[in-house]
């Protein structure tokens, strides 16, 4: 008698299947027209589905929608690990493919970009907490800006003593109690920087103009680690 676990019966093999084709063909259509143009009605019609079919998988459209935001934060937390996985380069460059991995995914898939950082309504999925996805993108660079924590000041701080608990308690939040105020300062304003930039680029606010998004990335991260002596690479 062996311990190999039993296989996926017949209808969990096709419950499953179809739960992907659900997800592809939502998808196809966010990536179409945005997250407006989904419905239960247009992705049945797009899968020659009956509505009620689509129904047995998600109860309702919001559903469905807190349901893509979470694979949407899962695809583009992956798609930053990969990119600075088994890198042995300096930290400063891996925060550069961290970023620069961001950007990307935000340029490949506009409309999910949009929809995860957009207005929503609705509920989230009941197997959401607090912590997404994207947190784990963010502890990823709140670790390589953690690497300098022995070569500067084991204390440092913001300077603002109020900010400086608000920051603690982020970093409690993100499961990394014992980082300074300032490297939790430094990766917010990474954080905010990048997203600024980057959504003022999907909205072609640089379309007309001799600027380069990846120019004004680089110098934000250069002037926000610059406190962290962080090395060049």
């Amino acid at each position: 008698m062996t311990n190999e676990p039993q296989t996926m019966g017949r209808r969990e093999r096709l419950r499953a299947q179809t739960l992907q084709e659900i997800e592809d063909a939502s998808f196809a259509i966010i990536d179409a027209d945005g997250v407006q143009a989904l419905s239960i009605a247009a992705l049945a019609r797009s899968m020659a589905m009956s509505a009620p079919a689509v129904y047995r998988y998600f109860p309702s459209r919001d559903a469905l929608v807190a349901h893509l935001v979470t694979l949407s934060y899962q695809q583009l937390a992956a798609a930053m690990s990969q990119a600075v996985e088994g890198s042995r380069r300096a930290p400063r460059a891996r925060v550069r493919l961290l970023v620069t991995a961001y950007r990307d995914w935000a340029l490949r898939y506009r409309r999910r970009y949009g929809m995860l950082f957009g207005e929503r309504t609705g509920e989230l999925p009941g197997d959401v907490t607090t912590q997404t996805p994207l947190d784990q993108a963010m502890a990823l660079l709140i670790d390589l800006l953690a690497v300098v924590q022995d070569t500067t000041q084991a204390n440092a701080t913001s300077g603002d003593r109020t900010l400086d608990g608000q920051l603690r308690q982020w970093a409690r939040s993100q499961e990394r109690p014992d980082i300074t105020p300032r490297v939790a300062r430094t990766a917010i304003l990474i954080w905010s920087r990048v997203h600024g930039i980057v959504s003022l680029e999907l909205t072609g606010m640089f379309d007309n103009h001799p600027l380069e998004a990846q120019r004004l990335i680089d110098l934000e991260i250069a002037s926000a680690v610059q406190s962290l002596g962080l090395p060049n690479p």
